[in-house]
């Protein structure tokens, strides 16, 4: 395998000095930029178009989410298609039909023949390809970016994203209260129409993907997933995510908001202040992480975000006395939370891009989230059988406390604390 020094796909002749005149990642940052908020107004839009426009019940809404989550499954196929295609291409079709599904619920509402069934179908088959722009995208950063740049440009990303998940609801809220909520969604149609017109002025010319054999969909996912399991680097990045996700996105995330109304006493109009908090943590943290790699060196940034952020998590089931107390130690550990898991990502992303054989970086991010989702939902349905046979307080503080300190230990017992760089060359497949 060639080393980033000649290999052609991975140093340009003429890489810009500084990542804000790489005009190629400027447009892919413009358009996801632009995505990104226009993905947070139909976030707020679709359901407020199925459930008061509609009629659609309780278990109705249950089935338009599971439907929008359930094309997370495919991360790991995914994952063995965007390592055999050139990742451009692949993005601007997801772009395109994303846009195009889209457009068909404010056509469908002014025409009159808009229904249940078919926003079903709308959500399903954007998960799919947003599964697909996802790992296509952060396989494509490689390419336009030089890796002593890819920590800045996955910064840049994060900040985006934190951002339009900041700002984003509120701003989706005003246009919703201005118009029908469907026509508002023609909003996100014109990003990803922008989004796909960036990524089409991109002149850096694409590598093929290297051939692999032919090897069949199975073989494949099993060489993704056991190259993650063989890397000392990787193993535990991958290991302390499976468990954050079953224990703190699965279990604790599930019971946070009924917690804090029946188990904390905190009024419901306080909770979206009390959430907003980690939004503003999201956007400090984008804006830190790159620094904190630069000063403090990708693992050590990884493992004390991590101690930080996790341990803040604790306060949740310790908050509680007067209002202003409980209220105080949520608003904490909100902030501390949002801002580390940012600084986490970031680093996290780029040590993957960096140390991954161009080969298999589609399947090795796909094996990554994958592991970092899918114990989401099993956690899920555990917090709700565990609450209901303990009660909600000892729950959330043993999903606290183990999905706190289970990762950190992965953590400080790897080699991952020692890397005090991003690493300089592919690890070999």
């Amino acid at each position: 395998m060639a080393s980033p020094s000649t290999d052609p796909s991975t140093h340009p002749a003429a890489e810009p000095a500084t990542l804000t005149k790489n005009h190629d990642f400027l447009k892919l940052w413009a358009g996801q930029s632009l995505s990104l908020v226009g993905s947070q107004v139909t976030v707020l839009a679709m359901p407020v178009v199925a459930f008061l426009m509609l009629g659609a019940s309780v278990a109705e809404m249950g089935i338009l989410g599971a439907l929008a989550r359930l094309p997370m499954v495919l991360f790991l196929v995914v994952g063995v298609w965007v390592d055999r295609m050139r990742r451009r291409p692949v993005l601007i079709v997801s772009d395109g039909v994303r846009a195009l599904m889209l457009a068909t619920v404010p056509v469908f509402f002014l025409l009159d023949v808009l229904t249940l069934w078919w926003l079903y179908v709308v959500v399903f088959v954007m998960g799919v390809f947003g599964v697909l722009f996802e790992i296509a995208y952060r396989s494509y950063l490689p390419t336009l970016v030089a890796p002593e740049h890819l920590g800045q440009g996955n910064s840049h990303l994060q900040l985006s994203d934190s951002i339009s998940k900041a700002a984003g609801p509120s701003l989706a809220g005003l246009l919703i209260a201005a118009r029908s909520a469907p026509l508002v969604i023609l909003v996100d149609v014109a990003s990803y129409i922008a989004s796909a017109v960036a990524l089409l002025t991109i002149r850096k010319r694409e590598e093929p993907p290297a051939p692999d054999g032919g090897a069949g969909m199975l073989t494949a996912i099993r060489h993704g997933l056991g190259w993650v399991m063989g890397q000392p680097l990787i193993r535990p990045l991958a290991i302390a995510s499976a468990v954050y996700s079953f224990f703190d996105i699965g279990i604790l995330q599930t019971l946070y908001i009924p917690y804090l109304v029946d188990g904390v006493d905190l009024p419901a109009t306080w909770v979206g202040g009390v959430l907003a908090v980690g939004g503003v943590g999201a956007v400090i943290g984008a804006w830190l992480s790159i620094r904190a790699m630069n000063r403090f060196g990708p693992g050590p940034t990884m493992l004390w975000s991590t101690v930080v952020g996790n341990s803040a998590l604790i306060l949740v089931p310790l908050a509680g006395g007067p209002v202003w107390l409980a209220v105080a130690m949520l608003v904490v550990s909100q902030l501390l939370v949002g801002l580390c898991t940012q600084v986490f990502v970031v680093n996290n992303i780029t040590v993957l891009q960096t140390a991954t054989p161009r080969e298999l970086t589609g399947r090795v991010i796909a094996t990554i989230w994958a592991m970092g989702l899918v114990p989401a939902p099993l956690g899920a349905l555990a917090a709700g059988l565990l609450g209901e046979a303990f009660g909600m307080r000892p729950v959330v503080l043993v999903a606290a406390l183990v999905g706190a300190l289970v990762p950190i230990a992965v953590l400080a017992l790897s080699p991952i604390p020692r890397m005090r760089a991003i690493p300089e060359a592919p690890i070999s497949a």
